[in-house]
């Protein structure tokens, strides 16, 4: 693709609305959408001038801080087309933390609620930033600064030819955790997410009839799938409430209402609907494809899954952060009855190598199966980097299209196995623990749904904490945890401490919350 031409992500829509005007493009969300493709692209051909006389283009941000809605697949096509960078914010974020992220990337244009708008700080300013806003909930303009998503469309002509982004142009900044409290945004270039997307539909053989579940929200990387595979096939988008996302019976009902075929999400949320029973043969029969990522799937509710979809539907472990997107998967098969520890994450996709490299930085070989390295990524799938970083650790890496995942694996019949975080691996007694492998032995025992470890040290020496939830009425106690960890691990890899919790807490994103976990125990040490 050369310079000159429209962005590969840009097309997606432009073709669905070309070959596909009349299908269903995107249904639900806060506003119960209901649009076509060529809907979606007159919408966006009319925002994507308005963007463009607001100033966006050459790469300049747009940011939205909204919940789930049409205006917002508007908002990102539009974006694209105008020459922009899209900046999602999680609508349920604490006003404070948005406006922190609003600051850095320092967008254009900023598309809310009005609501959401009024709980921001602006500093005297009339906007955050002093940035332009569309409001997608009211009728009309309030000043030259702030005004009505629906007028500006209205009142705009249809940008009749894309503004032209090469595939190392950015596409997207997501915001991720920062390890000093301060959110830090990853670089996503079209030409990362088209890598993904060009393999994803040739693996999942991925067409028009499919129907595509939104459960993540569009700040976190796993809603890349959700939409552009989605425009690519010209399949239909169901955007999921952020209310819901977490009511197993209302997922269940999306599921049936709009015949979805293709289900991508965190391990936690496919428990839960196993674990409700709202699951099963019957409710799940239109998946064609279940896909998850974003965290380790225990192996005995992976088991459970399996055994609840119909065998047509293929199951996929996706695995990869936000640096790299989706950079190695695995299709999962029939489970070994007698296996404990988690599946593979598999092998890399198209566009993708991978490397291991253990503690004394020696390349770790394939058929080597009992060395642990880290993971490194080069390759198409690895993004630019940091925005505003330079002095981040991975940006001298990310120069040379290189990733240090932190993750360590090691290798199992040629396939790559995920055996922790290097940042989480700890020292006892002069032997280095990975806190997950204890994790999922912990979670492997019949009275406990989830659980999580951290290590906590005193002017005496380290101990091991495990928290954890309960997946029964069997009550679980420090003695048994002991028991059943004694013939599964070496002892001084054994818990110390239980701590048992109604449920253990999660980010927005669906995961673990480690950190809660440690600042919960922080406070109980405390107030001992």
């Amino acid at each position: 693709m050369s310079q000159l031409e429209p962005s590969p992500l840009c097309t997606y829509l432009l073709d669905a609305a070309a070959d596909h005007p009349s299908h269903a493009a995107v249904r639900g969300g806060a506003d119960r959408a209901n649009l076509t493709w060529k809907e979606v692209e007159q919408a966006t051909r009319r925002l994507a001038t308005a963007l463009i006389e607001l100033g966006v283009t050459g790469g300049e941000r747009v940011a939205f801080y909204m919940p789930k809605s049409s205006a917002l697949v508007t908002t990102i096509f539009a974006t694209l087309m105008a020459g922009g960078t899209y900046v999602p914010l999680d609508p349920q974020q604490p006003a404070e933390r948005a406006a922190r992220i609003l600051a850095d990337a320092e967008p254009k244009v900023l598309v809310t609620t009005a609501q959401h708008l009024a709980a921001l700080p602006t500093q005297g300013e009339e906007t955050p930033c002093g940035c332009a806003a569309l409001i997608i909930d009211e009728p009309g303009h309030r000043s030259s600064r702030v005004r009505s998503l629906a007028a500006s469309i209205d009142q705009a002509p249809r940008l009749e030819h894309p503004v032209a982004r090469g595939l190392d142009d950015l596409a997207a900044i997501l915001f991720t955790s920062g390890s000093t409290g301060t959110p830090k945004g990853v670089m996503i270039s079209h030409g990362n997410l088209h890598n993904f997307i060009s393999w994803a539909r040739q693996e999942l053989l991925l067409g028009s009839n499919d129907v595509f579940s939104n459960h993540a929200g569009f700040h976190f990387d796993l809603s890349t799938f959700d939409l552009m595979a989605c425009a690519a096939s010209a399949g239909t988008l169901w955007l999921i409430p952020e209310k819901d996302a977490y009511n197993a019976q209302a997922l269940i009902n999306g599921i049936l209402e709009h015949g979805v075929t293709v289900w991508y999400s965190v391990p936690s949320v496919l428990t839960m609907l196993v674990d409700s029973g709202a699951l099963n043969r019957e409710t799940a029969r239109t998946l064609r494809y279940v896909l998850f990522a974003g965290e380790v799937f225990p192996i005995k509710h992976l088991r459970r899954l399996g055994e609840t979809l119909l065998l047509t539907t293929e199951l996929y472990n996706f695995y990869g952060p936000t640096e790299t997107n989706v950079c190695t998967y695995f299709k999962v098969g029939a489970i070994d009855p007698d296996r404990t520890q988690p599946v593979p994450i598999g092998r890399a996709i198209a566009g993708a190598e991978l490397e291991v490299i253990d503690a004394d930085g020696t390349r770790v070989e394939t058929g080597d199966s009992d060395a642990i390295g880290e993971l490194v990524v080069r390759g198409r799938c690895v993004t630019p980097g940091y925005w505003r970083r330079q002095d981040d650790p991975n940006c001298a890496n990310h120069r040379e299209g290189c990733h240090a995942t932190g993750d360590l694996v090691s290798f199992e019949g040629g396939e790559l196995i995920y055996r922790g975080r290097k940042d989480r691996m700890v020292k006892l007694h002069g032997y280095r623990v990975e806190l997950g492998e204890i994790e999922a032995v912990l979670a492997a025992h019949p009275a406990v749904a989830e659980a999580a470890v951290i290590a906590t040290t005193d002017d005496q020496s380290t101990r091991l904490v495990a928290f954890c939830s309960a997946s029964t009425e069997q009550q679980l106690s420090l003695l048994q945890m002991k028991s059943w960890c004694a013939t599964r691990l070496p002892r001084y890899m054994i818990p110390n401490l239980l701590r048992k919790l109604p449920a253990l807490p999660k980010t927005p994103n669906g995961k673990i919350d480690v950190r809660h976990l440690q600042s919960l125990w922080t406070a109980e040490a405390a107030a001992s």
